[in-house]
């Protein structure tokens, strides 16, 4: 119980969905669905990312809520900018990566479809040197699939769907298609790649891809409460646990 007097709880409802949905802007004191309640520490805005920090968590929000968070360049580089920084902030032990406005994301900007490969696939080839959870609502498709895997671990919320959009001329990643690969397995990945059909947050769970599904509204403060149980553990042995993981993964 003392956890819960130690934040306040931003809550918002949207257009595009019935379900409540977390934003550290607007401020009610109100308990989320998870029992995790926040208050305002440092709240940093990029033109197309939010970061908001609490303690030991670092939450990083894709901000273009009006194009489902697709993705962009400058997005991708506020993106990269966000996670360089809770990467150098040592107060921060763990991070959070969400969508404004109901969903994940959504894919790649269509008008900039060009120049996405190269420059996705740079970033998606690295790691990051913390512990990051994916908040996933609504859509999470093409590179927001691959922001999913990219994360290590999901909290997925019940309407949410997953998918490999084929009707893109655009090959996937190759770092995405190993760890889509290592994750499910042959048999799944194939069928997901050559048919390019929705997974539900079941299927998702049951074959691996969500860690946990939660209810609509409630993903961000399910991977707080996380957040904060993987921060009361020792972290330089979490940190070296998983470079060895992910250099076995790059294998």
């Amino acid at each position: 119980m003392a956890f819960l007097k130690q934040f306040k709880l931003f809550l918002h409802s949207t257009n595009s969905t019935n379900c409540l949905r977390f934003d550290t802007s607007t401020k009610y004191n109100k308990l989320f669905s998870s029992g995790a309640v926040f208050s305002s520490n440092e709240n940093v805005i990029y033109p197309n990312v939010k970061t908001f920090k609490h303690q030991h968590i670092t939450l990083i929000s894709l901000n273009r809520p009006d194009d489902k968070n697709s993705l962009n360049v400058a997005t991708l580089n506020d993106l990269r900018k966000a996670i360089t920084n809770f990467e150098n902030d040592s107060s921060s032990k763990i991070g959070i990566l969400y969508g404004e406005g109901g969903s994940f994301c959504a894919g790649i900007d269509s008008n900039e479809f060009s120049k996405a490969p190269q420059i996705y696939d740079e970033f998606l080839q690295s790691h990051c040197q913390k512990p990051i959870i994916a908040a996933v609502s609504g859509f999470a498709y093409n590179i927001g699939f691959d922001l999913c895997l990219w994360c290590d671990m999901r909290i997925v919320e019940e309407n949410a769907v997953m998918a490999i959009d084929r009707k893109l001329n655009m090959s996937k990643s190759k770092p995405f298609l190993k760890r889509l690969l290592k994750t499910i397995g042959y048999s799944k990945t194939m069928d997901l790649l050559l048919t390019g059909r929705d997974v539900n947050s079941k299927e998702a769970f049951e074959s691996g891809l969500a860690n946990r599904v939660v209810a609509c509204g409630s993903s961000v403060g399910q991977a707080v409460n996380m957040a904060f149980n993987i921060g009361k553990f020792p972290q330089q042995s979490i940190n070296y646990d998983r470079s060895v993981i992910h250099k076995i993964i790059s294998e």
